[in-house]
């Protein structure tokens, strides 16, 4: 007989698929469509179509973190453990984050060794900390403001680091941004969103068996870092 817990999960893992299904199509035609439009150069409605591609990838991405703050909660969230090129991944998460600071004119540096070690870890869950904490980077940095990436290697770990020179967080509101549906007032006043983002991120490194933190202070920037160990054991589970 299923706990409540359990009960609780599987209502809420049905529910997203449930919903993700229907969402993909919209997706999808949405694509196809702005396509054609493209193609007509018919410039009113591209931007129409482009707010449904955007609000439903919004609202896809909400039901996935949903899910998985229920799982990591409930125990359950689990790595798909591989050998994880983390230098190849950064990279490819700067690409990715690129169109957003080309729209604020902002600039993206990195400050990494020639070579890091391969580590084992879930590379999809990694990049979803990395884009988590590049997005906030991106959103609290003003207009031809400044974002840096820096990897070093501490001992046996990596640390890696996103630091901006956007408008800070006050020293009260830090000790709760990791913790499940809890938004800076900064981020509620400008962006919806059900603040599980950092909530994840947390989760995800501590499994890998790292740490991440956060320094900051009003008006002159933050710089969110965490650790990997370098052989990322412990309390990796392999699925």
């Amino acid at each position: 007989m299923e706990t409540k817990e359990e009960e609780w999960l599987r209502f809420v893992d049905t529910l997203s698929h449930e919903l993700k299904t229907p969402l993909t199509s919209i997706i999808a035609a949405a694509g196809l469509l702005a396509e054609e439009l493209e193609a007509s150069r018919d410039q009113s409605h591209q931007k129409l179509i482009q707010t449904i591609i955007h609000n439903a990838g919004t609202l896809e991405t909400r039901l996935a973190e949903l899910l998985d703050i229920v799982k990591s909660g409930s125990g359950k969230l689990q790595l798909q453990v591989e050998p994880v090129d983390i230098k190849s991944l950064i990279l490819g998460t700067c690409l990715q984050i690129t169109p957003m600071l080309r729209g604020k004119r902002q600039k993206l540096n990195t400050e990494m060794p020639d070579s890091l070690p391969i580590i084992r870890g879930d590379g999809q869950r990694l990049e979803q900390v990395m884009l988590n904490l590049m997005t906030n980077a991106a959103k609290f940095t003003p207009e031809e403001g400044n974002i840096l990436i820096k990897v070093r290697k501490e001992n046996n770990s990596l640390i890696i680091q996103v630091q901006d020179n956007g408008i800070g967080i006050p020293h009260e509101e830090m000790s709760r941004l990791f913790k499940p549906y809890s938004r800076i007032s900064a981020d509620r006043q400008r962006q919806p969103g059900l603040g599980l983002g950092l909530a994840l991120a947390k989760q995800v490194v501590e499994l890998h068996g790292g740490k991440i933190w956060v320094e900051s202070e009003p008006g002159k920037g933050s710089t969110f870092s965490f650790s990997l160990p370098q052989q990322a054991t412990g309390q990796v589970e392999q699925s």
